[in-house]
């Protein structure tokens, strides 16, 4: 079996909600050598990508999400257990949190390693965080930049409440706003005046360093 046959394995595993077989078929694949990187990307988070979109189509309803996002979570543990920690930090403080109403923290975990792996401070604000804790947060930690996730699209509207917020209170321009999640896009990213989108952690990393001139 190659390389590309085992990660597609994995992300039908995750799309048919076997739990069992997909945590097996991810620990699997970590001892035999295979980037834990891209088991995620390519194989967890491409299977949850899918489940979002047969949700979205009503072919998926919301026990097989919650099914689905459990799963993940479970692959995702296996995974975080192989990437190192960041112990120095100083290149930006990054706070990250999925918006109000939104119970998924899918990717957020991978997306705080990734940046931290990169040299910044970085904080989980969770789930479920309403739009002024985004803000109060972002006062107390001196942050830099404030990452949105949104998993639904019925959460989407709260990427904009929070950079709005901002905007009412003065702070528009002392913090860099960025999205991302299922239920993001770049079309959204700029029609809300977001100051970027990141599809994924790569992506996220290079975007903050973007942002901040690095």
């Amino acid at each position: 079996m190659t390389d590309a046959d085992i990660i597609a394995m994995i992300t039908e595993l995750v799309i048919s909600l076997d739990e069992e077989k997909a945590i097996t078929a991810v620990q699997n694949a970590l001892d035999e050598g295979y980037d834990p990187l891209e088991i995620l990307q390519k194989g967890v988070l491409a299977g949850l990508r899918v489940i979002g979109d047969k949700f979205g189509s009503g072919e998926y309803f919301l026990p097989e999400l919650m099914m689905g996002a459990d799963l993940s979570e479970a692959c995702t543990n296996k995974i975080m257990a192989r990437i190192p920690e960041q112990a120095n930090a100083s290149r930006g403080v990054f706070l990250l949190g999925a918006v109000q109403g939104d119970l998924h923290d899918i990717g957020k975990s991978l997306v705080l390693r990734q940046i931290s792996l990169a040299g910044y401070k970085v904080y989980d604000l969770g789930i479920n965080v309403p739009s002024m804790t985004f803000i109060d947060k972002a006062i107390e930690l001196n942050a830099d930049i404030i990452g949105l996730s949104a998993f639904l699209d019925a959460t989407r509207p709260y990427y904009s409440e929070v950079i709005n917020y901002l905007r009412d209170m003065g702070l528009r321009n002392k913090y860099k706003v960025i999205i991302g999640g299922v239920a993001s896009s770049a079309e959204l990213s700029e029609s809300i005046g977001a100051d970027g989108w990141a599809p994924d952690a790569p992506s996220a990393v290079r975007l903050c360093d973007k942002l901040m001139g690095h």
